[in-house]
């Protein structure tokens, strides 16, 4: 059985987890060392608010 666990692209050797919007969107993988990095690319309201502006639709079926 192949294994889950997957190392991080930051070069860290940490386990990785993947972080999404608020929205559920996925985002990106992260570990604990890269991931206010990581996140900081983004709006800070991507991250909390649901209601965040888009300059597109987006609708559920997109994302699952």
């Amino acid at each position: 059985m192949p294994s889950l666990y997957k190392e991080c692209t930051c070069g860290s050797g940490l386990h990785t987890f993947a972080e999404h919007d608020a929205r559920g969107i996925f985002l990106c993988y992260t570990c604990d060392k890269c991931r206010e990095e990581k996140l900081s690319r983004y709006r800070p309201e991507v991250l909390t608010d649901s209601n965040y502006y888009a300059d597109e639709p987006i609708e559920p079926e997109d994302y699952y």
